[in-house]
């Protein structure tokens, strides 16, 4: 009498390699959603402890900072100061560049808080004036990465300035120069329909590489909300 081997034959290991495919197919996805969600849940805890250092600074300065990297402390004496640390919260989990190439918003490079050499490196068509450079030059030199948008920057607002009537501008500008920076073109909106609800601080890295909701720091609440990347019309 043969006794049979133990053991699985072909098209029983067919059959498990074939369910095994199935239930992966069905769990990775999910594994991936679970990893993004607690991203964005990282990245929201960000926002709100820049909203806390900006309204620190707001108190004690009765402005808005020139750009987020002077929240943090820098080598360059006289240019930042402490209320952030280091400047690692600038940094998005979703971003594969870690900060190294702004926000990746490629229509706003004026916005990005990173050093003005790799603004120019990573956005090649945009070509800044002389005002726009010395904008720059109110950075915090120490802080080289950041990947959130900037929407008070103190550099000029071209799409402001091409897609509102003079009255408009002249509003926004009030320092009276003759151009409309990001901060002017905000303080405007907020005062024309938009509230508090005017963005901050902006980060794109979950819609750009997951196709998810554009988070934003509201500026006069600090609270998060979502939106699309074009937030005036799709708040949320």
């Amino acid at each position: 009498m043969k006794i049979k081997k133990g053991g699985f034959t072909l098209i029983e290991l067919l059959v498990v390699i074939a369910i095994i495919s199935m239930l992966a197919g069905q769990i990775l996805p999910s594994l991936s959603t679970a990893r993004e969600k607690g991203r964005q849940a990282n990245c929201v805890n960000n926002l709100h402890q820049i909203g806390l250092a900006i309204e620190m600074y707001y108190q004690d300065y009765e402005d808005y900072p020139t750009w987020l990297s002077i929240l943090c402390k820098s080598n360059t004496p006289g240019v930042g100061l402490n209320y952030l640390g280091t400047g690692k919260i600038f940094i998005c989990l979703t971003d594969l560049n870690k900060g190294n190439k702004g926000h990746g918003n490629t229509s706003f490079p004026e916005i990005c808080d990173i050093p003005l050499s790799k603004v120019q490196n990573s956005y090649p068509f945009y070509s800044p004036d002389t005002f726009d450079q010395n904008a720059y030059n109110y950075r915090n030199p120490s802080i080289e990465v950041c990947s959130y948008s900037y929407e008070f920057a103190p550099t000029r607002c071209k799409w402001f300035e091409s897609s509102h009537n003079d009255t408009d501008i002249s509003q926004a500008d009030t320092n009276g120069d003759g151009k409309v920076t990001w901060k002017e073109a905000k303080i405007w909106q907020s005062s024309h329909g938009y509230g508090g609800q005017v963005p901050i601080v902006r980060c794109f890295w979950h819609y750009y590489n997951h196709k998810q909701k554009v988070l934003n720091l509201a500026f006069r609440d600090y609270n998060v909300f979502i939106s699309e990347p074009e937030w005036e019309s799709s708040s949320y």
